[in-house]
């Protein structure tokens, strides 16, 4: 009885650990871990020349002045642009037949972007460039999160007919990304710049 009930644990714990290797959350979690190993890996790789680019291009953009006295017109097209193709490619991503291989692409592509912005935050202003970091990606970077979990959602379950709320959804999620982005995080980030 005893051996009976030792193989019942231990089996409860493989079919537990074959549950979490299973699970889409892993793979997300996974991925992102990925995208950021990767790029910090490449960041360090990189050559003094590079590196030293890419600082002087990041506190070159990247001062309160300027980031308050952006031309908000202009801010709103370029804003909207870009964001407009990422709501495309959400879409896109839901229609294809390799959406889950596209989604986590995309993920690590994101990790390994934002390890390097990190990376040269930091290099710039030691550990004040992760708050530097945080300056630039709040809020907006909150309502992105939040459509990009749908999208998750709709990419990694069955379709049970709420696919098209779950849709309008992620684009009120990416408008007010955009609005916040254009009308907050300009003020925010100048005060982050400033204190950091």
């Amino acid at each position: 009885l005893k051996k009976r009930n030792m193989d019942g644990i231990v089996m409860n714990g493989i079919h537990r650990h074959r549950g979490f290797l299973d699970s889409q959350m892993f793979w997300l979690s996974f991925f992102l871990f990925l995208g950021t190993v990767l790029g910090t890996v490449f960041f360090n790789k990189m050559s003094a020349e590079m590196k030293s680019t890419l600082e002087s291009w990041f506190s070159g953009i990247l001062t309160s002045s300027e980031i308050v006295s952006a031309d908000r017109y202009s801010l709103f097209v370029g804003v909207l642009k870009k964001r407009f193709v990422w709501i495309l490619l959400g879409i896109l991503i839901c229609q294809a037949v390799f959406a889950r291989i596209l989604f986590y692409a995309g993920a690590v592509y994101l990790a390994f972007t934002s390890a390097i912005a990190v990376c040269v935050l930091t290099m710039h202003a030691g550990i004040y460039g992760i708050l530097r970091f945080f300056g630039l990606v709040f809020p907006q970077g909150f309502f992105y999160t939040l459509a990009a979990y749908l999208l998750w959602i709709m990419v990694v379950e069955q379709a049970d007919g709420k696919e098209k709320i779950r849709l309008w959804m992620m684009v009120f999620f990416m408008v007010l990304g955009i609005i916040s982005e254009i009308f907050i995080n300009p003020n925010f980030s100048a005060l982050i710049f400033q204190l950091f």
